[in-house]
């Protein structure tokens, strides 16, 4: 039976929530220096990261949200693999989380690949999307778009996804790898829903007054 997060005697951290129709994913607790295990006691005074469909979100929780029991599955330096694993483990689980399955996103990839670039990209460490300038969490999936690092080389899932739907009209991929309409469907399906949450970026954060965090 799932437990409402405001009664739960551990912190959470990578695991699925419920509210209502709405299942997302509780990264953790926003710090300036990171993302912290969240806690029951977090809930009237912390910022929540959360995910759905892709896209990385800090939001207040209500702490009725239920623990459902699953947990995430993240990209290793040795499988790019990731998903969503429990007891309610399924394609769509992943899909609502992540935005695409891991088989999908790198079919999209290899198909816009030129050379070495794009390809799937890992950190242990947090890295920052060079073009939305959101945080992306250590071992969370993202994508390299060349070998030049100084000049911004990183994308988050989010914004990669934007990037293809915004160039569809013109290179008309789907007229020209028609394997690939069904992905762009579910990419369609994606940008038109409503994500709850502002951009995680860490360092806004360190920009809130001590207790800030408190104020609704």
């Amino acid at each position: 039976m799932a437990v409402c997060l405001n009664k739960q005697s551990t912190s959470v951290k990578w695991a699925l929530l419920r509210n209502g129709p709405r299942v997302f994913a509780l990264l953790g607790k926003a710090t300036p220096s990171g993302l912290t295990p969240f806690t029951p006691e977090d809930v009237p005074t912390g910022w929540a990261v959360t995910a759905e469909f892709g896209c990385l979100r800090l939001e207040r929780l209500s702490g009725y949200e239920e623990v459902t029991g699953d947990r995430l599955m993240l990209p290793t330096p040795f499988s790019y693999d990731y998903g969503a694993c429990g007891p309610n483990e399924c394609p769509d689980l992943t899909r609502t989380v992540f935005g695409l399955l891991p088989s999908e996103l790198d079919e999209l990839i290899a198909v816009l690949r030129h050379g070495s670039f794009p390809v799937l990209g890992f950190s242990p460490t947090d890295v920052r999307c060079s073009i939305s300038s959101c945080t992306i969490p250590g071992y969370w999936p993202h994508v390299v778009v060349s070998n030049m690092a100084l000049c911004g080389n990183i994308t988050s899932l989010e914004t990669f996804l934007r990037i293809v739907i915004s160039s569809l009209p013109q290179n008309h991929l789907g007229v020209r790898v028609p394997s690939l309409q069904p992905v762009i469907k579910k990419m369609l399906r994606l940008m038109v829903v409503q994500r709850r949450g502002i951009h995680y970026c860490r360092e806004a954060l360190a920009s809130v007054p001590a207790g800030g965090l408190g104020v609704k």
